[in-house]
C-alpha cells in the first residue's frame, strides 16, 4: 500500500535530469509491435501514483518503465554483523544527496531496501541498480551494456533472456557509431532477425523465475522478453569498468567529429578521409591479430601433443565453461 501510493515525476526521459544522477524513462511498445522501437518517445506519467501506473500495465496499455540510478551509487555493506544494500544517491563519488527535487529518484529510494538481492554481489565494488516494470512481450531489444558486467535478478514474473557471444558484429550489425550513438543496439532490434546459421556458438537461452539470477558478462549482447501474464519486475547490478566511461566518451566523440566533417562544405570528401583512416587502422589490427592467433594456435597445437590426452580434455572442458557464463538459480535472499 505504501509503495501504491508514490508518486511517479511529471515527465520522463532517457537522461538524468538532476544532481541524484538518477533516471526514469517509460515508453510504450505498440500493438503488434514484438520489440521496443531503438528510440522511443518518452510517455511522461503526469505525476500518477505508481497503484496507477501498475494497473494500466496490467490493463495491457503496451508501457514500460526503467528507473536507475547514478554510476557507483549503490553497494552492499555490512553493518551490526547485517549485510545490507545501501543508496547514496550521490553517484561515483559516493556523497549524499537530498531527495531529488525532480521525483526521478522516488522508485530507485523505495525500492532498494525492500527487494531482495543476491548474495552472490561482490561486497568491495559500488554498482548501479535499474528496476524494470512491464508486462507481457515487453522486449526491450537486443544491446550490450558494453564495458559493463551484471547481475539480472528476476523478483515477478518470468523473462527469456537470449545471449550472444560478442564475436562477429556483423551478425549483430550495431548501429554504426560513426552515424548514431545508438552503438550499443542491434539494427536488427531482435535475434528473430538474425541470421545465426554455421555460427558455432549459436544463441543461449536463459528462463528466469522469481528468485532466478542470471550473470551477463561485459560486451554480451542480449535480448530480454516478458513471456508470463500480468506484471514483471526485475532489477539489475551493474558493475563497470574502467574503460566504461572511455569508450562511451571516445564514441560520442567520434561520432559527433564525423558529424560535423560531413557538414563541412567539401562535398563530404573530409568526411571520406575521416571513414578511410579509420577503415585502414581497424583492417590492419584486425590483420596482426590474425597473425598473432595463427602463431599461438600452432605454438599450442605443438605444445598440446606433448601433453597426456586426458590433461588436454580436462582444459578444453574449463575454456568451454568459462565462455558460456554462468546462470545461478534462486540465490536470493529476502
Amino acid at each position: 500500500a505504501q509503495l501504491g501510493a508514490l508518486t511517479l515525476p511529471l515527465k520522463s526521459g532517457p537522461r538524468p535530469r538532476s544532481s541524484s544522477g538518477c533516471h526514469l524513462f517509460v515508453a510504450r511498445q505498440g500493438e503488434g509491435e514484438a520489440v521496443l522501437g531503438s528510440s522511443p518517445a518518452s510517455w511522461d506519467p503526469a505525476g500518477c501514483c505508481l497503484r496507477s501506473f501498475l494497473s494500466s500495465l496490467a490493463a495491457g496499455s503496451g508501457l514500460y518503465l526503467t528507473t536507475r540510478s547514478a554510476k557507483a551509487a549503490c553497494s552492499r555493506q555490512s553493518q551490526d554483523g547485517v549485510d545490507k544494500l545501501v543508496y547514496r544517491g550521490g553517484g561515483e563519488d559516493g556523497s549524499e544527496v537530498a531527495v531529488d527535487p525532480e521525483g526521478y529518484d522516488v522508485l530507485v529510494r523505495n525500492f532498494v531496501p525492500r527487494v531482495p538481492w543476491p548474495l552472490i554481489l561482490p561486497t568491495d565494488s559500488a554498482f548501479l541498480i535499474a528496476f524494470w516494470l512491464g508486462a507481457q512481450g515487453n522486449n526491450f531489444g537486443l544491446h550490450s551494456d558494453l564495458f559493463a558486467e551484471q547481475f539480472l535478478v528476476q523478483h515477478q514474473g518470468t523473462k527469456e533472456v537470449l545471449l550472444l557471444l560478442p564475436r562477429d558484429a556483423a551478425r549483430i550489425a550495431p548501429f554504426p557509431f560513426l552515424s548514431s550513438p545508438l552503438f550499443y543496439k542491434s539494427a536488427h532490434r531482435s535475434v528473430s532477425n538474425l541470421d545465426l546459421a554455421g555460427d558455432p556458438d549459436g544463441c543461449l537461452r536463459a528462463e528466469l523465475c522469481p528468485g532466478d539470477v542470471l550473470y551477463i558478462p561485459a560486451w554480451w549482447w542480449h535480448e530480454v522478453r516478458t513471456i508470463s501474464s500480468g506484471l514483471s519486475l526485475s532489477a539489475t547490478y551493474r558493475y563497470h569498468t574502467e574503460d566504461s566511461d572511455r569508450f562511451s566518451k571516445v564514441m560520442t566523440l567520434v561520432y559527433q567529429l564525423h558529424s560535423r566533417a560531413q557538414s563541412r562544405k567539401s562535398s563530404g570528401r573530409f568526411a571520406q578521409h575521416l571513414r578511410s583512416f579509420f577503415a585502414y587502422s581497424l583492417a590492419e589490427a584486425e590483420a596482426d591479430a590474425t597473425c598473432s592467433e595463427g602463431r599461438a594456435s600452432s605454438a599450442a597445437t605443438s605444445a598440446a601433443a606433448s601433453l597426456p590426452l586426458l590433461l588436454v580434455g580436462v582444459a578444453s572442458a574449463v575454456l568451454a565453461g568459462a565462455l558460456a557464463g554462468f546462470a545461478f538459480g534462486r540465490q536470493s535472499r529476502g
